[in-house]
């Protein structure tokens, strides 16, 4: 890559990080970025994606440290269980079509943005004790789930696990940061491999992870701004967005 190629990269990881910190989708966008306009394989692009995913997912692993609200009491469990998630979805690859798990996984999130949008989110009862606990216990099915259908399609972990605990119910604040949580082991696990394989990028990838952090907590303090309701309903509509992309690729 070169360094106008790696300019012009940064300045879009910047607005990429700001999408993921404020609605929890983005980081799809990063690898169509480093294939379509700078012309990169699809391998590379990937690598070099993840080593940046690192970076925010450290970044969210700092704000939740940070943060007074506890994104419930399964974070840690659900974190965790996203690398053997992560290692079967890998397994599964040579024997799952990739154009199949695409389709799948973009009517999913078509599913759950026509419900966001359709939903008001002050009509939701709050939840309780009893509704945490069931979180809880179901955060490692959860973890393992994102891990798998993360690994398998090739996309972050925030865009499959951010949708699926809005549809659980879990606050929408709450779903977008243990999406971007999640982005460190599947990030991490990810990189590795692509080390001991055909090597990484590490400049690149490093540059683009430094312009991915200031965007996620900018984008972070945008959400916290914002009326609960038209996040809900931007989130919504950014699914149904990347649901037809993801329709047409596999196409």
């Amino acid at each position: 890559m070169s360094g106008a190629e790696l300019l012009l990269s940064s300045l879009a990881a910047l607005l990429i990080g700001a999408l993921i910190g404020s609605v929890g989708i983005g980081g799809v966008l990063m690898v169509p970025w480093l294939t379509q306009v700078i012309g990169l394989p699809i391998r590379d692009a990937v690598a070099i994606a993840m080593l940046g995913f690192v970076a925010t997912g450290a970044a969210a692993a700092i704000i939740a440290a940070r943060s007074v609200r506890d994104p419930a009491t399964m974070r840690w469990p659900l974190v965790v269980a996203t690398v053997p998630g992560a290692l079967l979805g890998a397994a599964a690859i040579a024997s799952v079509p990739e154009r199949a798990a695409l389709l799948v996984l973009a009517l999913g999130l078509c599913i759950v943005g026509v419900r966001m949008l359709r939903t008001s989110p002050a009509g939701r009862e709050p939840r309780d004790a009893g509704a945490d606990a069931r979180h809880s216990r179901a955060g490692w099915g959860v973890g393992l789930l994102t891990g798998f259908a993360s690994s398998l399609t090739g996309t972050g972990g925030p865009m499959v696990l951010t949708p699926l605990l809005a549809w659980r119910g879990v606050p929408l604040l709450d779903a977008i940061l243990l999406g971007q949580l999640v982005q460190l082991p599947i990030a991490t696990t990810a990189t590795l491999a692509h080390a001991v394989g055909e090597g990484v990028d590490w400049v690149a990838g490093a540059a683009l992870g430094l312009m991915l952090v200031p965007g996620v907590f900018a984008g972070r303090r945008l959400a916290g701004a914002m009326p609960v309701a038209a996040m809900t309903r931007l989130l919504g509509a950014m699914l149904l967005v990347t649901s037809g992309g993801l329709a047409l690729d596999a196409l």
